[in-house]
């Protein structure tokens, strides 16, 4: 396993908590970093060229999903109060310009995106870039609901149809996720994921990311499997899937349509703050904000996945400016 970071030295303390935990479990896998200067174009195709992967994994964004906590400011407090999908042009970067290297020099790496893929891989998939599915979010959801239900794997077919906006409460029951265990409506999902919803988010990476290294270890043996993941194929929010020799397909249950199902996805994302449709357009559905509108008029206008560049950099030029005002949370 290659790890490809512009941190070295976090990257080296991933790699020796990775490698001892591989010895402890008797797997067969070593880790090592190979360095970036940035996360470019010309890096991507170098690393691409030099490893020749058969599984990509983006774990790279602009923005941290724990900013809110770790460093509170004007501009968490614009994130929270707009929905955490005004990021998306900070989350899409990295991973726009990751599978812009993967179609050109190794278009047979299946494409894993762990950065918000309920909404950057439709962007990805309007774009006619490769990705294969998403982590966390989704992931997490099942994974919760499996201990609650006291369904562990193996112990009945479990399917989730959720979105990234349901690792909060809803505030709604009409906007609860849905889940059947064997084929039968869970009856009350907001009470079984009540625990999950209150440990901090931080702490929930660490379900996520035993989840993700599940599904790593099953693409990378070939095995056949049921799971729940996010953005399969690019579609938007989460599904449960069945994967096989490299090939992913929807594993709706009886009565569920695809076409309900990503409906159903399409309404949660307006939640979370952004949809992406089909054809690229992206709609922030925030009503926006005074302050913001004085300086970057266009910050929460619509825009062409083509733009997302464009509109990260005035992102960043205004996240720049609100991390130096004080949140009013911690007033």
């Amino acid at each position: 396993m290659t790890l490809l970071s512009g941190t070295p030295h976090n990257a080296a303390e991933v790699c020796y908590v990775a490698n001892t935990r591989a010895a402890l479990s008797g797997a067969d896998v070593v880790f090592r970093a190979l360095p970036a200067s940035e996360y470019s174009a010309e890096v991507f195709r170098s690393a691409l060229a030099r490893v020749k992967p058969a599984l990509v994994v983006n774990c790279a964004s602009q923005q941290s999903p724990w900013e809110g906590t770790r460093a509170p400011s004007a501009w968490s407090d614009l994130v929270a109060r707009a929905g955490f999908g005004v990021t998306l042009p900070l989350q899409s970067l990295p991973a726009l310009t990751l599978a812009e290297a993967i179609a050109d020099v190794h278009p047979r790496a299946l494409f894993v995106n762990a950065c918000f893929p309920d909404a950057v891989n439709p962007v990805l998939k309007s774009l006619g870039l490769p990705v294969f599915c998403g982590t966390g979010n989704v992931m997490t959801i099942a994974a919760s609901l499996r201990a609650a239900l006291q369904a562990g794997s193996g112990h009945g077919s479990l399917r989730v149809l959720g979105h990234h906006v349901h690792l909060h409460p809803p505030h709604g029951p009409d906007e609860e996720a849905l889940a059947w265990l064997d084929g039968v409506s869970v009856p009350d999902v907001t009470e079984a994921l009540r625990a999950q919803r209150g440990t901090p988010r931080s702490e929930l990476n660490a379900v996520g990311g035993h989840a993700a290294a599940l599904l790593v270890g099953c693409l990378l043996d070939q095995r056949e499997a049921c799971a729940n993941v996010p953005g399969p194929s690019g579609l938007p929010g989460g599904y449960p899937v069945r994967i096989s020799s490299g090939r992913i397909h929807l594993d709706l249950p009886s009565g569920m349509s695809r076409e309900r199902a990503v409906e159903l996805n399409q309404r949660w994302a307006v939640l979370d703050g952004v949809q992406v449709r089909p054809d690229g357009e992206i709609c922030f559905t925030t009503a926006g904000d005074m302050e913001i509108d004085k300086e970057l008029p266009d910050v929460l206008s619509p825009l062409h996945a083509e733009g997302i560049g464009e509109r990260c950099a005035h992102m960043l030029t205004l996240r720049t400016r609100l991390r130096n005002v004080p949140s009013r949370s911690a007033a």
